[in-house]
């Protein structure tokens, strides 16, 4: 059986979508996004249609849109921060094939990117605290393919508001088969001497290549016991380890990724317009959610926007909208040529971000009804 999951359409505000796509697609995109292993007969229910149309649409959409099955994955609770590292070059930008070799080394890299504009490249780093965090930089630094090369080196925690970046099959071979967890403590082990944990390991890599796979498949393929994948499934998503079962889209008509940076100059000026804010952050775009990743950095205080950008005013747009916002100055770069991981494209059900019960307190709105998912 196919897995997969509704939306609750007029979620802040919808701009215009491509003519291939409608309503119910828009629909069946969000029960995708909420819950990837939904059943068809509910994402029926819940677009309004019969299964038959349901599964028709689901493969249509799957083989139109370039439909990834991943996993959402809480890092936080594995015990990993997360950081952007960000880089100018001084003497000129090193080969793309170095700045691709220097970030696929380094499993702990998750997304890494070259930019136009005030940056040549970016990074995504996970890693367990600080001091781990300065040694990998210092690795990307000195190792052979950037060591020639003079640059400014820029690393500042990176707090997630909104979204998240896709782990790399490398980061849960080589960094988290390393580990295991006794709630939240973690300790170093060998995975081959930890029947009992190897299969938490192993459910998390198949689930983050296909999040629709079917559990007893993997209690097959790896001689578990029957039943030990869902239970472990669940267990996960109990500790909340694993959020969601989604999707990624990649077959979209992408421009480039704009980064938008707005710097706090007066946070006074900052609170009374947060709820503008918000509601900028739970935007829709062409087919997805405008922006890809939010995250708060310091050093400026800023918020920094990752935004898939498909049309020639989408940016500009964008700038504009943040650039009203008073007591923020935005900045904007372009990343033109993604060289590690990918970002999160989908149709996340904004109601149920974290943003939005605050945009609720604020406006005093009354809230929209929330959609059942599981």
């Amino acid at each position: 059986m196919i897995w997969h999951g509704k939306e609750s359409e007029g979620t802040i505000t919808d701009t215009v979508t491509n003519s291939d796509t409608d309503t119910i697609d828009l629909k069946i995109l969000t029960c995708l996004s909420m819950n990837a292993r939904m059943p068809v007969p509910k994402i029926a229910k819940l677009a309004g249609i019969n299964e038959q149309t349901a599964y028709s649409r689901i493969k249509s959409l799957e083989k139109r849109l370039g439909i990834k099955y991943i996993l959402e994955i809480d890092t936080r609770v594995l015990g990993f921060a997360t950081y952007l590292i960000l880089v100018k070059f001084e003497d000129g930008v090193p080969p793309i094939d170095e700045l691709r070799g220097a970030f696929d080394a380094e499993p702990r890299i998750q997304f890494a990117a070259f930019m136009k504009g005030d940056y040549d490249a970016i990074a995504y780093l996970l890693d367990e605290d600080s001091f781990s965090a300065e040694e990998t930089l210092w690795k990307l630094m000195s190792g052979e393919h950037l060591s020639r090369y003079r640059a400014r080196w820029y690393m500042v925690p990176f707090g997630q508001i909104y979204s998240f970046v896709p782990l790399r099959t490398d980061f849960i071979d080589k960094v988290l088969s390393r580990r295991q967890w006794h709630r939240k403590r973690f300790v170093t082990i060998d995975m081959n001497k930890a029947d009992v944990l190897k299969r938490e390991y192993l459910l998390l890599k198949e689930l983050s290549t296909n999040a629709a796979m079917n559990l007893s498949d993997i209690d097959t393929e790896h001689g578990l016991g029957k039943g030990a994948s869902r239970y472990t499934f669940h267990q996960l998503k109990e500790e909340g380890i694993i959020v969601r079962p989604t999707i990624t889209i990649q077959n979209i008509p992408l421009k480039y990724i704009g980064m938008l940076m707005t710097e706090t100059i007066s946070p006074a000026e900052v609170a009374r317009c947060k709820s503008n804010l918000r509601i900028e952050e739970l935007r829709y775009g062409y087919l997805l959610n405008r922006y890809a990743l939010i995250g708060n950095t310091s050093m400026p205080e800023s918020v920094v926007f990752f935004m898939p950008v498909t049309g020639k005013d989408e940016l500009l747009d964008a700038t504009s909208n943040l650039s009203h916002i008073n007591g923020t100055v935005t900045r904007s770069s372009i990343i033109a040529k993604v060289l590690v991981g990918e970002l999160c494209y989908r149709r996340f059900d904004n109601v149920y971000s974290i943003q939005y019960p605050s945009l609720l307190r604020e406006r005093k709105i009354q809230p929209q009804e929330m959609t059942e998912y599981e």
